[in-house]
């Protein structure tokens, strides 16, 4: 059950991840930890009815979190199986961390929507694949 969750979560990390870090690349310019940190409380804030005082500590677990995904993509160096590896411990720590500063009730509903994204993000994946193995067909 732990190896279940723990996949989950690094699949999920790396779909959150990788869109992030994929600006990099073209002439948005990626954003920053901070800027990520700062764009996850905004986002999770209603949804997880934060606190005055547990938006704080949830904004610099985030930060945390972002700051070792962005060292974990440069240590990596296009290594796809160390970066995932990399992720998979980062999503736990961020998961420990977030368990300290919410309630029982607020991580649930934080697994839930991540679970969530997480499917989407399976789903868009898939429905790549497939769009990709067809205009390789039609060549």
């Amino acid at each position: 059950m732990k190896f279940v969750r723990s996949l989950l979560l690094v699949c999920l990390l790396l779909a959150i991840a990788v869109p992030a870090f994929a600006g990099s690349t073209t002439t948005k310019s990626a954003k920053t930890p901070d800027e990520m940190a700062k764009e996850a409380l905004a986002k999770w804030k209603a949804t997880l009815k934060l606190t005055d005082e547990q938006q704080p500590k949830f904004e610099a677990a985030m930060m945390t979190s972002y700051q070792k995904m962005a060292d974990a993509k440069t240590a990596a160096a296009g290594d796809h199986a160390k970066l995932k590896a990399s992720m998979a411990d980062i999503a736990k720590e961020r998961e420990e961390s977030l368990e300290q500063i919410l309630t029982p009730e607020q991580m649930k509903t934080y697994k839930a929507k991540m679970a969530e994204m997480h499917k989407k993000a399976e789903e868009h994946a898939e429905h790549m694949k497939k769009a990709e193995a067809e205009e390789k067909e039609k060549k």
